[in-house]
């Protein structure tokens, strides 16, 4: 590990976005609301770049017209601005504009924005789960000092691949995931369960989760995962710790994903609050892409 970000959120589930931007195509009924509003409106520019509606060399319109056009804040426009210089499409320069620098469609991305649970409700839709093995296991010492859980407790664990539910992209991740023995029960059917693990114990046992605590690290591609991800062994990637806790404050899930290089992206939001001597520290997103859970 080179060096990690621990992030810590309070979830409240609220219901799924139902909005469109003016002026997007027709929307795919299950793209409802699998994407933030800003990645819809860079994936909307994406495609009229590739349409050739705007040029390579070419401006596409400026952040005032488009937030007009999208009936959107500005913020959100210049997010969708960062999505789409992320993906290489465009470039920025201030002064100059947006310029468009390839018509090449670039490797798509989905965003997940950890606001809410019902955003870790949209990486599960939009992707499919490749089971490779379920046993019920024993936490060692290692392991316990890890994911901060008792040793000698006992898990089901589940491993699997997300992988998009759109053709010819690469998985998103490798995922080993525990359930708390006693709620094992819960995920008997996730071979064909598309929810989150922790909805399935919600509605089979009321337990809820109302924290998520998540730990980010720099890691590499272990050579058990290399071929099941399409990832060179030892090549670069991020490993992301998530630990479900209900609202007594116990640990009932732990998922652990590896996300090769590029194929995932977490993104922090530093507030100031207060006076102007106290900065809190919040991170608000992340992304996978889907080319992440």
């Amino acid at each position: 590990m080179y060096g990690h970000i621990n992030d810590m959120y309070k979830f409240v589930k609220c219901g799924m976005r139902g909005w469109r931007g003016h002026g997007m195509g027709a929307a795919n009924p299950r793209e409802s609301f699998d994407m933030p509003i800003y990645e819809d409106i860079a994936r909307d520019l994406l495609e009229a770049i590739h349409r050739g509606q705007y040029p390579v060399g070419g401006l596409i319109p400026t952040e005032l017209e488009l937030a007009a056009r999208y009936d959107v804040s500005r913020q959100t426009v210049r997010a969708a601005m960062r999505r789409l210089t992320e993906l290489g499409a465009v470039s920025r320069r201030k002064g100059s504009g947006t310029r468009v620098e390839t018509r090449e469609r670039p490797q798509e991305s989905f965003q997940q924005t950890l606001g809410s649970l019902s955003d870790l409700v949209a990486l599960a839709a939009a992707t499919d789960r490749d089971i490779r093995s379920i046993e019920t296991i024993v936490m060692d010492r290692k392991a316990a000092r890890r994911f901060a859980c008792q040793p000698g407790s006992r898990w089901r664990k589940i491993a699997y691949v997300r992988a998009s539910t759109k053709p010819k992209t690469p998985p998103l991740a490798w995922v080993d995931c525990y359930v708390e023995e006693s709620y094992a029960d819960a995920v008997s059917n996730i071979r064909k369960d598309r929810r989150l693990v922790c909805d399935m114990i919600a509605d089979s046992y009321g337990v809820i989760a109302t924290e998520v605590h998540q730990t980010v690290a720099a890691t590499v591609v272990p050579n058990e995962f290399a071929k099941a991800l399409g990832a060179d062994a030892g090549s670069p990637a991020l490993e992301v710790i998530r630990r479900y806790l209900d609202s007594h404050g116990r640990l009932f899930e732990i998922s652990d994903s590896t996300h090769p290089a590029g194929r995932y992206v977490v993104t922090s939001v530093l507030k100031r609050v207060g006076n102007t001597g106290t900065t809190e520290g919040r991170a608000t997103r992340s992304s996978g892409k889907k080319s992440r859970a």
